[in-house]
C-alpha cells in the first residue's frame, strides 16, 4: 500500500536529531512492504534553521522512505504570529504539491498539530479515495489559551476558530484516530464523532539506540562521585513546564539532603534567563544548566541520573510527554506532576513519585524522600528500566500502531 506521512516536525533520518515517532514508524511500514512518502517542512522546529535537504533525502532514500520538502518561512518563537503563517503557508503549499504528485495514496496519516496542514490531507485523501489517519500530539488550539493576557482570554476560541475549524475538520474525516496519550484520542472524538478505529500508542522509546547512544557519549563532564545524588530535569524551559518551581525547591533544600545533590537542567527556552537568575540569587554552584545536547551526551547524562523530573502545569494540557519515556529507559526514578496516565505509570508502575505542580514545598518533599532512602530509590529505578524493556519500546509498541495502520488499509479495501 502507498501510505503517505504528513508531519513537518518529527526528525527524519539524517536530520542531527535522534530519531523519533514517525522516522521508526515508517522504517516498520517500510520493512512490512508498503510504499512510504513523508511530507515534511523545510524548516527545523527543533533547531529553528533550514533542515540539510541533501543529508536528509540521501538517509530516506538509502532505508527507502521517499520525502518531500515543503518550502516555508522561518519562526523564532513556538508561540507567536510567524509560526502561525509558517504553519498556514505550509498548508498551502501541501495542497498545491500533493496535486502534482504522480502517486496516489492509499493512507493519509496527518498529525495535529499543525491543524490546518492535517485538514489539507484529509481534503486531499477526500479527492484521491484514500483513506484518512490522524495522529494526535497536542491540543491545538486549546494549549494556546493559557499563554494569553487573561483578559483576552475568553475571546481566544473566537480568535483562533480557523484552527478549531481545521482540527474538527481533520477530526471528522479521518478513518482513525491515533494519539500519544488517552485524552488526545478522546477529545479527537468529542469533536470528530465515533471512529471505527482508536487507540493510543505513545511516544515510547527506542531503547537499543538510546543504549547505544548512551555508551558513545561517554564524558567526564557526567560521570558521578559515588556519593553524589543526580537529579535531571530535561526539555522545554517553557512556561508550559514547571522547571522553576523545581529549582526554587532544589535551593530551599539542597543543603540538608543526607548526600550531596546536583541538578542538571537540559533544554533551551525563554525561562532559560529566569532559571539563571534563581541560581545566581541562591548560590546554586550544584545546578547545571547544560542548553541543548546531542543525543549520545544527552542520553550518558540520563544514564548518569538518579531521578527526573516530569513537570507541567495541568493548564498545559500535556498528558504524556516524550521525557518520560527516556527517563525509563536510563534507570531514573520519576519525579512526576501531571496526572491521567503519566501518574498511573509512576505509581502502578512503581517507578517514582508523585508531587503537586508550582508547590515548592511539595516538590521539595519529593526530593528529599528520593535523597532519603537509598534503598527505595534502587527500586524505582529497577522499576523505571524494566517498564522500557516490557512495555515502552518502540520495538515493540509501534507494531501495534503498523497493525492499525493496516486494518484502515483493509477497511478501505472492505
Amino acid at each position: 500500500m502507498v501510505i503517505w506521512l504528513v508531519n513537518p516536525f518529527d526528525p527524519l533520518p539524517g536530520d542531527p536529531e535522534q530519531e523519533g515517532r514517525y522516522a521508526t514508524l515508517a522504517r516498520l511500514l517500510v520493512s512490512g512492504g508498503h510504499d512510504v512518502t513523508w511530507w515534511t517542512s523545510s524548516f527545523s522546529h527543533r533547531f529553528k534553521k533550514p533542515v540539510d535537504r541533501p543529508a536528509i533525502a540521501a538517509a530516506c532514500k538509502a532505508v527507502g522512505i521517499g520525502v518531500r520538502f515543503l518550502s516555508v518561512g522561518p519562526y523564532h518563537r513556538n508561540v507567536g504570529p510567524a509560526r502561525l503563517w509558517n504553519h498556514y503557508v505550509l498548508a498551502r503549499r501541501f495542497s498545491k504539491a500533493a496535486h502534482t504528485e504522480a502517486s496516489r495514496p492509499d493512507i493519509v496519516l496527518a498529525s495535529v498539530p499543525p491543524p490546518m496542514l492535517a485538514r489539507q490531507a484529509a481534503i486531499l485523501a477526500a479527492e484521491c479515495g484514500a483513506k484518512m489517519i490522524v495522529d494526535v500530539q497536542d491540543l491545538w488550539p486549546e494549549t494556546f489559551y493559557r499563554l494569553g493576557p487573561g483578559v483576552l482570554r475568553p475571546l481566544l476560541p473566537a480568535l483562533f476558530w480557523l484552527w478549531h475549524r481545521a482540527a474538527r475538520h481533520a477530526y471528522k474525516s479521518a478513518e482513525a484516530v491515533v494519539g500519544v496519550a488517552d485524552a488526545y484520542v478522546d477529545r479527537a472524538v468529542e469533536l470528530g464523532g465515533p471512529k471505527a478505529i482508536t487507540g493510543t500508542i505513545p511516544l515510547g522509546i527506542d531503547l537499543a539506540a538510546f543504549d547505544i547512544a548512551a555508551a558513545e557519549g561517554r564524558c567526564e563532564q557526567f560521570t558521578r562521585p559515588a556519593n553524589e545524588i543526580w537529579f535531571a530535569y530535561t526539555g522545554s524551559l517553557n512556561r508550559s513546564y514547571d522547571c522553576l518551581t523545581l529549582v526554587r525547591a532544589f535551593a530551599k533544600i539542597h543543603k540538608t539532603l543526607p548526600a550531596p545533590a546536583r541538578l542538571f537542567v537540559t533544554g533551551r527556552g525563554e525561562l532559560r534567563e529566569k532559571l539563571e537568575e534563581i541560581i545566581r540569587q541562591q548560590g546554586l554552584t550544584n545546578v547545571t544548566l547544560t542548553g541543548f545536547l546531542d543525543f549520545d551526551r544527552w542520553a550518558y547524562l540520563l544514564n548518569q541520573c538518579d531521578a527526573g523530573f516530569n513537570a507541567s502545569f495541568p493548564e498545559a494540557k500535556i498528558y504524556l510527554p516524550n521525557k518520560i519515556f527516556y527517563y525509563l529507559a536510563g534507570s531514573v526514578a520519576v519525579l512526576n506532576t501531571i496526572g491521567g496516565q503519566c501518574s498511573r505509570i509512576v505509581r502502578e508502575g512503581h517507578c517514582g513519585l508523585d508531587y503537586q505542580a508550582g508547590d515548592v514545598d511539595s516538590c521539595a518533599g519529593a526530593i528529599r524522600q528520593i535523597a532519603g532512602d537509598r534503598k527505595e530509590l534502587a527500586a524505582l529505578q529497577l522499576n523505571s528500566r524494566r517498564l522500557a524493556e516490557t512495555t515502552y519500546d518502540r520495538s515493540v509498541l509501534y507494531r501495534r500502531y503498523v497493525s492499525l495502520i493496516e486494518q484502515a488499509v483493509q477497511n478501505s479495501v472492505g
